[in-house]
């Protein structure tokens, strides 16, 4: 169609040409003029990247490649400015992740942050880092069924009962809810949605996905993406990054252990374990977190084939990917596959399009990789080329705008808002299985019946 009048079958592609030269539509200078806005805004940042990175020394652009726990900066799960700022000056580190309350028993008094703690923090921190000349610190956290980080925002179901839902739009609505919660704690990077298929019933984290069938993964993992990286309605922080993960394979471990080896046919992984990711990568997905698994006996985090070959340049990936909790030392502490820590640096440095190093409890990944440069193992250049995809992330979320947040967000009144919308999707979520056969339960078995005593407390 050009202009809403369909075009004869017939016509070739001189005539279709000639046609739209001679009655363009009324719209297209609308559409052109917003295309040339867009390559014009996209130009101007990353002429910003680069002259920001065009200052930076080697060492301020290995810290942007690092990511630490929060721990190392926390004593009673408050704030230590002094472990804040020796952390700073000394690995100028890009990104900060997790809760200090991570782990924590939930039943005890206080279990988290509220989103103004969280502001409180998040203030500090980027302010020390103002101070002293970095740029702005990336704040990271595992929402994956809501904020579950953020005190007294709505849990949502886990991504196995949003599958049940077979629902695009509450995926968006939750994937929505989520971001913006976390952003009113002044985080804007969420480690969700978790995209991979549950094959391996014997594997730990099923309930994580959306599970087994690709097509429900790729559908509701999408939506989930575009709900997440909406408009929050903070002005200061616009929208969150979602992070596709675990890439890739990762929930079929042949033995049914966590992080244990994927051994499947070339086929089988394209047919049916990527194509969630290939339509997160066209959803627009921010970030990508790699696995803890060896894919047919070579390790995620040093895979040329699976994060060079196909994410970049297959599936057209251009945005940051991180690794998982470590995964850079495993390579030689679990793997085995690199003598030394110094080793796996250079190997995933190498074979890998890793750009950022979930350390997370120490400064090794600096250290290394700054005496792999100097000592010409590791060019400047692939380090260039992650710091950008780095900075790019932080200005594309408006962090070089408001790197300082404000303590208070309107995002704050809506933190806690959604019950309605947990209670869709979970009514959504409720599945009818026939007895067929006496295949779930035998004629005369028992049916137990549970209840969780904190919930029967609140009626």
């Amino acid at each position: 169609r050009i202009g809403g009048t369909p075009l004869p079958l017939e016509m070739d592609a001189c005539q279709v040409s000639a046609r739209v030269r001679m009655r363009p539509p009324p719209w297209g200078w609308v559409v052109l003029a917003l295309a040339l806005a867009a390559q014009s805004s996209a130009a101007s940042a990353d002429t910003q990247v680069d002259e920001l990175l065009s200052k930076m020394t080697l060492h301020e652009k290995v810290g942007q490649m690092m990511q630490i726990d929060i721990s190392l900066l926390t004593t009673d799960k408050l704030l230590d400015k002094a472990k804040l700022r020796d952390w700073l000056h000394k690995y100028r580190p890009s990104s900060i992740l997790n809760s200090p309350y991570s782990g924590r028993d939930c039943t005890v008094a206080k279990s988290g942050w509220t989103a103004q703690e969280w502001r409180a923090f998040v203030r500090e921190a980027q302010s020390e880092a103002q101070a002293l000349g970095m740029p702005p610190l990336l704040f990271g956290l595992d929402s994956v069924h809501g904020a579950n980080y953020v005190s007294g925002a709505t849990i949502f179901p886990h991504q196995i009962a949003l599958g049940a839902t077979f629902d695009r739009e509450i995926a968006r609505e939750v994937g929505f809810a989520t971001a913006r919660d976390t952003l009113a704690a002044g985080v804007p990077w969420i480690f969700s949605p978790i995209l991979g298929i549950a094959t391996q019933p014997s594997w730990a984290r099923v309930f994580e996905t959306f599970g087994e069938d690709p097509l429900v993964s790729a559908e509701l993992g999408s939506a989930l993406i575009r709900g997440a990286q909406s408009e929050s309605g903070d002005p200061q922080l616009p929208r969150a990054a979602a992070c596709m993960k675990h890439y890739f394979a990762y929930s079929h471990p042949e033995s049914g252990q966590d992080r244990g080896p994927t051994w499947l046919s070339d086929q089988e992984l394209r047919d049916r374990y990527l194509p969630p990711f290939a339509a997160a990568v066209k959803a627009g997905v921010s970030t990508a977190m790699s696995s803890y698994n060896e894919i047919n006996g070579v390790p995620a985090s040093a895979s040329r084939k699976w994060t060079v070959d196909v994410l970049r340049e297959e599936l057209g990936f251009e945005g940051v990917l991180v690794t998982d909790w470590g995964e850079i030392n495993n390579l030689h502490s679990f793997h085995k596959v690199a003598s030394t820590e110094e080793g796996a640096v250079g190997l995933s440095m190498a074979r890998s399009s890793t750009d950022m190093s979930m350390v997370p409890l120490s400064g090794s990944f600096s250290d290394h990789l700054l005496r792999l440069v100097r000592a010409g193992t590791v060019s400047e250049s692939r380090v260039d080329e992650s710091v950008r995809r780095v900075l790019k992330l932080k200005k594309d979320l408006g962090l070089f705008d408001a790197p300082v947040p404000l303590l208070e967000s309107p995002l704050h009144q809506l933190v806690g808002k959604d019950g309605d919308l947990a209670l869709r999707a979970a009514r959504s979520s409720v599945t009818l299985l026939k007895n067929h056969h006496e295949a779930i339960i035998p004629e005369g078995g028992r049916v137990c019946h549970g209840v969780h005593q904190g919930d029967a407390d609140q009626g």
